[in-house]
């Protein structure tokens, strides 16, 4: 059911860091900065700096692994934190983890519908429910996502966890978690106009009432006018 996206290899463009402090790190981020440690086990932590452009492709790669040259060795790395702004929502520190192609780590990856539902042919709507797992897996072997086949999922049809597997990783989510279902959609229900009898007989009444007066003027001016 599951399929590995095929990986690909981001390179992360570092700089090196030769001041510290707040001070210091206020001044990187008004200069366009974002100030990134590297931790790698057994090793001390290594400081560097990364442009905010470069930040946004990486946050838009869609990658978990990335490449990253450290003392002029390429090496891998994975997102270990991200320390945001209250407000903003801007990025003001990220760290990266180190890792080794043998070790074995738990990352998220994205889950990705693949194919057109027979339901959605026939009218209903895909529902994804979980957009994402943690997988269990050597660095390796890391996928870019998971992708799913659902073009066979009829109206009132789901695929749950236990039905993910893969020889490279293991999935860490629940059997009887639903990951994406078709139902039907939600109907908008048109609102009704009641309409009160009483009140278009009682207009109707008046309109008679109306042609009434006006054949008894008639009968008037026809009196008066014999009698002339």
């Amino acid at each position: 059911m599951a399929q590995t996206k095929e990986k690909k290899r981001f390179e992360l463009q570092v700089e090196q860091r030769s001041e510290f402090g707040r001070k210091a790190a206020k001044a990187l981020r008004k200069e366009g900065y974002v100030p990134v440690n590297f931790y790698s086990k057994g090793e001390p932590a290594l400081s560097y700096v990364m442009t905010e452009s470069h930040l946004r492709e990486v946050r838009h790669s869609g990658e978990k692994i990335f490449n990253i040259v450290i003392d002029n060795e390429q090496r891998r790395a994975m997102v270990k934190d991200v320390q945001f702004h209250p407000v903003t929502d801007k990025i003001l520190h990220i760290d990266f983890l180190g890792v080794r192609l043998r070790d074995i780590i738990q990352i998220p990856v994205p889950i990705i519908p693949v194919g057109l539902p027979i339901g959605v042919q026939e009218g209903g709507v895909l529902q994804q429910q979980i957009h994402e797992v943690i997988v269990r897996c050597k660095g390796e072997d890391v996928p870019d996502g998971i992708e799913i086949d659902v073009s066979e999922l009829a109206i009132g049809d789901s695929i749950h966890g236990s039905e993910l597997h893969s020889d490279l990783f293991e999935i860490l989510t629940g059997d009887d978690i639903t990951i994406f279902s078709v139902v039907l959609p939600q109907k908008m229900e048109e609102p009704v106009v009641e309409v009160d009898e009483d009140e278009e007989l009682e207009f109707e009444d008046e309109e008679g009432s109306g042609d009434s007066e006006d054949s008894e003027d008639s009968e008037d001016s026809a009196k008066i006018s014999e009698e002339k």
